[in-house]
C-alpha cells in the first residue's frame, strides 16, 4: 500500500485528535504555585511568581489535528506552530525546564514512534525529530531547557504532526499532551551560549570523530566541569548554511563547510589564591614554573565583582568580574565601568583557532595555513567589516542586533587564560598530570593551525623545538587535544606557538608601524589602553601577579614596542604560552597571527 491510500485509508476513518494544553509550575522558595490555562484564540499570558516571570503567548490556539494523515516532515516543519515564551523578570539568573507531558486520552493512544515534532529557540530549529527520542519517563519527556539571566527571554515554537511512516494501525487513535514548565533559582550557573543568526552549535561524536549539529533547546552539548566547552560554527555557503540550519540534531557538519569555529567563555568572576593558586589532584607543587588553579564561578550579568582578585587562606574571597565580559568605551577602568553605554556581557565568543584563509576571506578552521604578514590595521579592519551587520550576514550568517566582532583584545586573551588554568579548563583536566597540565605547544614550522608537540614547550634550541610535521593533529586524544585550553577537543587551540598573536593592547596612543593613523583609530571599546608598567587586572600579565607563570616569556608594552602580543610562535619554546606577552610595533610580519571575537548582549 502507498502512501497515497495510506491517507484515503485516514480519512475515512474515526478522526484523530492531537491537542498540546499548557500548564506552567514555578518554584518559589519550597512552595509551588499552579496556573492552567486553555487558548482558542491569539491571547497573551503573564505568570509572575517570585523572581521568575513566565510569560506565555500562544499565537495560534490550540494544536489540534483532526482528520489528520501522516505527513512528509518538510511539511510539518512548515505547518503551524504553538508558540510561548519564558521571560525572566527577576534579579538573579533561573534555570528553567520545559516539559512535555501525557494527558489521560479516552481511547488508545498513539504511539511515540508515529510522532514527530519540531522546536524552535529563538530562531533556531531542532530539524524534525521522533517524540520517542526524548528523555523522560512516564509520558513526562524533556522537551528544552536553558538558563534566563534577569530581563532575559527565551521564545519557542513547538510543531507536532503524525510520522509520514505510521500505518494505518494507528487509525482512531489520540495524542494528547500539555507544556509543563519548572523554574528554579540559582547561582553561580554558566551563562547559556547566546547564538546570533545562522550559527550552528556543535557537539564532537568521538565514535564517528565527527562534529554534528547539537541541540540549542538543551543544555547537553557543554559540560564545563567536564572540560567540554560549548562550540559553534558558521558556514559559508548560504544554500548550505539553510540545510544546517534546519537538519535534525545529530547531523554531521563537514568542517569543509565550515568557515568559523568559535568557542564560549562564559561570564565569571576570578580570585587568585596566595601567590601561584590551589593545587588540584594529579598537579606539580605550586611554583611560578608550575602555577595552580584560579578559583572561578559563573556570574550572570546583574553580578560585576570588584575585589582584589587575590585571598589568602583556604576560603576564596576577593572575587573580580574580568573587564573582558563588558562592551563599551570605559568598562577597564573600575571607577567608570556602570556608566552609562557600557554593557554587561553574559559572555563572549573566540575563535577557536588562529585566523586562517585569506585577508578579504578569514576564517578560523584546523590544519590549515594560519594568515600571517598583515599588520594590527589590516587584522582589524578585516574582521570588523567581514564580520558585522550585513557583511556577517552575507558571508558567515549573522544576524540580529547586539553583538559586535573585533580583533581580540588583550583583557579577551585573558579570559580565555584564566578560565583554562581552572577546574573548568586543562589545569583541572585529569587526564594530564604534573607539567602536561600546561598547554600544548604547536611547534610544525609550517604553520598550520591545531598542530601539537604532545608536550609543552620546554626552552630547547630552535633546531631541537620545531617539527617538520604536524605530529599530532587537533582531534587526536590526549596528545593533539593536550595543545587545547581544556585538554579536549571543546576548547581553544595555537595558544602556544604557531605565532604571535597580535592583540588589540596598545601603550598610551602609540601607533608605530601597526597601519593605524590617529584620525583613524578606533573607539576605545576595541582596545585596551596601557599607560604605565601595570596590566589590567584579568588580561593575564602582571596585574594579577601571572607574569612568569609557566616560565612564559614576559615583556611589558612600552613607547618603542608598544602593541601586545600573546602566545609565542613555532620555535618559541618556553617563550611560547598562553600566559607569555611581549611588545610588538604592530607591523606586518611572517610570525604574527591574530583570532576574532564576538560579543554579545541584551
Amino acid at each position: 500500500m502507498n502512501n497515497k491510500e495510506i491517507r484515503d485509508l485516514f480519512r475515512k476513518n474515526r478522526p484523530m485528535l492531537v491537542i498540546i494544553m499548557l500548564s506552567v509550575i514555578v518554584l518559589v522558595g519550597s512552595s509551588y504555585a499552579w496556573y492552567n490555562v486553555s487558548y482558542n484564540s491569539e491571547d497573551t499570558n503573564t505568570v509572575t511568581a517570585g523572581n521568575l516571570d513566565l510569560v506565555l503567548q500562544n499565537e495560534s490556539g490550540v494544536i489540534t489535528l483532526t482528520n489528520t494523515v501522516p505527513q512528509s516532515d518538510s511539511s510539518g516543519l512548515n505547518s503551524s506552530a504553538y508558540s510561548f515564551t519564558v521571560k525572566n523578570s527577576g534579579s538573579i539568573s533561573n534555570k528553567y525546564t520545559v516539559y512535555l507531558d501525557d494527558e489521560t486520552v479516552s481511547g488508545n493512544r498513539i504511539s511515540d514512534s508515529n510522532i514527530r515534532y519540531s522546536l524552535e529557540k529563538n530562531s533556531y530549529s531542532t530539524g524534525a525529530i521522533g517524540l520517542n527520542t526524548l528523555n523522560g519517563v512516564s509520558g513526562k519527556r524533556k522537551l528544552a531547557e536553558g538558563v534566563l539571566q534577569a530581563g532575559e527571554t527565551a521564545t519557542y515554537k513547538l510543531r507536532v504532526w503524525i510520522a509520514e511512516s505510521a500505518t494505518t494501525e494507528i487509525a482512531g487513535q489520540q495524542f494528547k499532551a500539555k507544556i509543563r514548565i519548572d523554574g528554579e533559582q540559582t547561582k553561580h550557573i554558566v551563562n547559556e551560549p547566546e547564538l546570533r543568526g545562522d550559527m550552528i552549535p556543535v557537539t564532537w561524536d568521538a565514535t564517528t570523530s565527527k562534529w554534528k549539529k547539537a541541540d540549542y533547546t538543551k543544555n547537553v552539548w557543554y559540560n564545563y566541569d567536564n572540560q567540554e566547552w560549548a562550540n559553534a560554527v558558521t558556514i559559508k555557503d548560504t544554500t548550505k548554511r539553510t540545510t544546517y540550519k534546519n537538519a535534525s540534531i545529530g547531523t554531521e557538519v563537514k568542517v569543509e563547510d565550515m568557515n568559523l569555529m568559535l568557542v564560549w567563555i562564559p561570564r565569571y568572576s576570578y580570585t587568585l589564591r596566595d601567590q601561584y593558586g590551589y593545587k588540584i589532584d594529579g598537579a606539580s607543587e605550586l611554583s611560578q614554573a608550575t602555577p595552580g588553579a584560579f578559583d572561578i564561578r559563573f556570574v550572570d550579568t546583574s553580578t560585576t565583582e570588584m575585589g582584589t582578585g587575590k585571598y589568602t587562606g583556604t576560603t576564596p574571597t576577593e572575587y573580580y568580574t574580568p573587564s573582558s565580559f563588558c562592551w563599551g568605551n570605559s568598562c577597564d577602568d573600575e571607577t567608570t565601568r556602570s556608566n552609562e553605554g557600557n554593557k554587561e556581557l553574559p559572555g563572549i565568543w573566540i575563535s577557536k583557532f588562529e585566523l586562517t584563509g585569506t585577508i578579504t576571506d578569514i576564517s578560523s578552521l584546523p590544519n590549515k595555513p594560519n594568515l600571517k604578514s598583515q599588520n594590527n590595521s589590516q587584522f582589524f579592519n578585516a574582521i570588523k567589516n567581514l564580520a558585522n551587520n550585513g557583511t556577517g550576514t552575507t558571508n558567515y550568517g549573522f544576524a540580529g542586533t547586539n553583538y559586535d566582532t573585533h580583533m581580540i583584545k588583550n583583557t579577551e586573551w585573558g579570559a580565555m587564560a584564566y578560565l583554562s588554568q581552572s577546574k573548568y579548563g586543562k589545569y583541572g583536566n585529569k587526564s594530564y598530570s604534573n607539567t602536561n597540565k600546561e598547554i600544548y605547544i604547536n611547534d610544525y614550522n609550517q604553520s598550520t593551525t591545531g598542530c601539537s608537540k604532545g608536550a609543552p614547550g620546554t626552552g630547547e634550541s630552535k633546531s631541537d623545538n620545531v617539527s617538520t610535521t604536524c605530529k599530532y593533529q587537533y582531534s587526536q586524544s590526549p596528545e593533539g587535544t593536550g595543545a587545547s585550553t581544556t585538554g579536549t577537543i571543546y576548547g581553544i587551540y595555537d595558544t602556544s606557538g604557531l605565532s604571535y598573536e597580535r592583540v588589540m593592547g596598545i601603550y598610551e596612543t602609540q601607533l608605530a608601524q601597526s597601519g593605524f593613523t590617529s584620525e583613524a583609530m578606533p573607539e576605545a571599546k576595541y582596545y585596551n589602553k596601557y599607560t604605565g608598567t601595570t596590566g589590567i587586572k584579568g588580561d593575564a600579565t602582571n596585574a594579577d601577579g601571572t607574569s612568569g607563570f609557566y616560565g612564559d616569556f614576559k615583556t611589558f608594552v612600552s613607547s618603542s614596542i608598544p602593541w601586545v602580543g600573546r602566545g609565542g610562535d613555532y620555535y618559541s619554546g618556553i617563550v611560547g604560552g598562553i600566559f607569555g606577552y611581549a611588545g610588538s610595533n604592530g607591523n606586518g610580519s611572517t610570525f604574527n597571527d591574530t583570532r576574532l571575537v564576538i560579543s554579545m548582549w541584551q
